[in-house]
């Protein structure tokens, strides 16, 4: 499972190191180290899927009636998804389109989301983390 939040500097190539804590998790409950790193269907980040959760995701939209929306979230996020291993550092390059959709600029923020984890440029994160929490002000969850 992937949590907690974490920021890390992407040099000039497009390369940014995977938390160790997120990459222990990757190894630790999926057997391959593999990522699926895709834009966000509704927010300025990416989303990065171990294979396992990539499939699952796969198999749901193949299921789905064929739609305008459908084929708009294969082109616009399947198409662009790129597959990542981490190097020996833990670095992954990730291609100038998803740099581009991200707005990422050197500082990058990670956010575990559970079974998944977003990639935000960290001016982006903030204010997206001050939204999300404006908007739970009276989120009661009802345990």
């Amino acid at each position: 499972m992937f949590q907690g939040e974490f920021s890390n500097n992407m040099d000039d190539k497009g390369r940014v190191s995977i938390p160790a804590a997120f990459r222990d998790a990757l190894n630790s409950c999926h057997a391959d180290n593999t990522l699926i790193v895709a834009r966000s269907h509704n927010s300025p980040n990416l989303v990065a899927y171990p294979m396992r959760e990539w499939k699952r995701l796969l198999a749901r939209v193949n299921a789905m009636q064929p739609s305008k929306q459908v084929a708009a979230f294969r082109r616009a996020v399947i198409g662009a998804a790129q597959e990542c291993v981490p190097d020996r550092q833990g670095r992954v390059l990730l291609s100038p389109v998803l740099r581009e959709h991200a707005s990422l600029s050197r500082a990058v923020h990670f956010a575990g989301t559970g079974e998944l984890f977003e990639i935000w440029d960290s001016e982006a994160w903030s204010r997206q983390l001050d939204a999300d929490l404006a908007l739970l002000q009276d989120f009661e969850l009802g345990l």
